[in-house]
């Protein structure tokens, strides 16, 4: 069986998952025992975590929605990249890697 944000994090509102972008091979990585879902690129050396929209029901009520984290050979606590609540910033990191 496949996991998915959906499986790994049932209560989490589809409508508030944003669309992942085409390039990069980007997967759904998302893992129950974790905070919140994430995707990972290892074409990109990316690892990005979405927390809920819903502030009241995050891990950190006042942590950002999007933490994007550099893989290190694959292994997903690498640096940290950026901690946002804008997805446009997110995006903007991912075509920064796609870039190189």
């Amino acid at each position: 069986m496949t996991t998915t944000f959906q499986t790994e994090f049932p209560d989490y509102p589809v409508a508030d998952m944003p669309a992942m972008p085409a390039h990069g091979n980007v997967v759904d990585t998302s893992w129950h025992n974790d905070a919140c879902p994430s995707f990972a690129s290892d074409a990109l050396g990316l690892h990005i975590w979405i927390d809920y929209a819903d502030k009241s029901v995050r891990e950190f009520e006042n942590g950002p929605r999007f933490i994007v984290v550099r893989l290190s050979e694959g292994i997903k606590t690498g640096h940290t990249v950026i901690e946002t609540n804008d997805w446009n910033e997110v995006l903007a990191v991912i075509e920064q890697e796609k870039a190189k």
